[in-house]
C-alpha cells in the first residue's frame, strides 16, 4: 500500500489580521465583523486595490492587473474585504507572495496568468454550460428531468474571475457584454413557479443567480414560500458564497433545507 503523498495538517481556524494591509490598519474588529462595512469596503477597481495594499507590491503588479482588465478579464472586479484577506493570510504580502497566492489567482487575476494566445479552455464560450440555451421562463434551466436551476437576480457579493455564468453575472467588460435580466423579479418569480406547478418531474431547485445573499430578504422569503406551496418540489436549495466573502456575522441568516 503507497503512503499518502501529501501531510496533512490540522490548523486553527482563525481571521486573518487585515491590519497588515495599510490601507486597513485603523479598521475596527466591529467594522470588520459587519457585513454591511464589508458590501461597503469591496474593491472594484485597481485604484481601490492600491489603496488597500499600498507599495506592498510593485506598481507591475497594478499594470499587470489593469492590462487583464483592459483586454482579457471575463468579470468586472469585486472583492469584499474578508475574501481579500484570505490572501497571503499569514504574512505580510509582497510582489513574489501575492502573484502566486492561489486565491488571488482566480479571484483576482492578471494578464500574466493567461496563456495570452489560449487564455481559456478552447471550448469555453459565454455560456459554457447552456444554461441560458435551457431557459423554460426568464432565469429557470431545466437541464435535467428532475431538477431545475433558478437564477434570481445577476448579482453577486463577489465576482470570481473562473465565473461559468460570466455570460450573465456581474457588470459587462471590454471583452464579455453580459446579458440582462429583462422582467421585474416579481414577474420571473412567478413565472417560475407557474413552470413549476405545470411539471410535477421537477422535485429539486436549486436557487441560485447570481447569489441569494443579493437578494433582498422579503423577496427570497416570498420565492422560498412559493417553492414551498408547489406539492411536487421536495428539495430546495440555496447557492451562495457570500458565508466564504463576507464577514461571519451574515451566518445566521444562510439555510439550506429539504423537506
Amino acid at each position: 500500500m503507497s503512503e499518502q503523498p501529501y501531510e496533512y495538517q490540522r490548523r486553527e481556524l482563525v481571521e486573518p489580521d487585515w491590519t497588515r494591509f495599510p490601507g486597513w490598519r485603523d479598521v475596527t474588529a466591529a467594522q470588520w465583523q459587519s457585513a454591511q462595512w464589508q458590501r461597503v469596503n469591496c474593491v472594484k477597481n485597481v485604484k481601490q486595490l492600491r489603496a488597500v495594499l499600498g507599495d506592498l507590491v510593485d506598481e507591475s503588479f497594478y499594470a499587470d492587473l489593469e492590462a487583464d482588465q483592459e483586454r482579457l478579464a471575463t468579470m468586472s472586479m469585486l472583492l469584499p474585504p474578508q475574501m481579500l484577506n484570505t490572501m497571503v493570510p499569514h504574512a505580510v504580502p509582497d510582489t513574489a507572495s501575492f502573484y502566486t497566492d492561489p486565491v488571488r489567482r482566480y479571484m483576482l487575476p492578471v494578464a500574466t496568468d493567461r496563456h495570452l494566445d489560449w487564455p481559456s479552455h478552447p471550448n469555453a464560450s459565454r455560456d459554457s454550460l447552456h444554461e441560458h440555451d435551457m431557459w423554460v421562463a426568464e432565469g429557470l434551466t431545466h437541464r435535467y428531468p428532475t431538477k431545475v436551476l433558478a437564477e434570481l437576480l445577476s448579482t453577486c457579493p463577489q465576482y470570481c474571475g473562473h465565473c461559468t455564468r460570466m455570460d450573465l453575472v456581474g457588470n459587462s467588460t471590454p471583452t464579455v457584454p453580459k446579458l440582462k435580466l429583462i422582467q421585474k423579479p416579481v414577474d420571473r418569480y412567478a413565472a417560475h413557479l407557474d413552470y413549476l406547478k405545470t411539471h410535477p418531474g421537477v422535485r429539486d431547485v436549486v436557487v441560485s443567480g447570481g447569489d441569494v445573499a443579493n437578494v433582498p430578504w422579503k423577496q427570497l422569503e416570498a420565492y422560498l414560500m412559493g417553492l414551498l406551496s408547489v406539492p411536487t418540489v421536495r428539495d430546495i436549495r440555496l447557492a451562495t458564497k457570500a458565508l466564504m466573502g463576507l464577514s461571519l456575522c451574515i451566518r445566521d441568516r444562510a439555510c439550506t433545507g429539504s423537506r
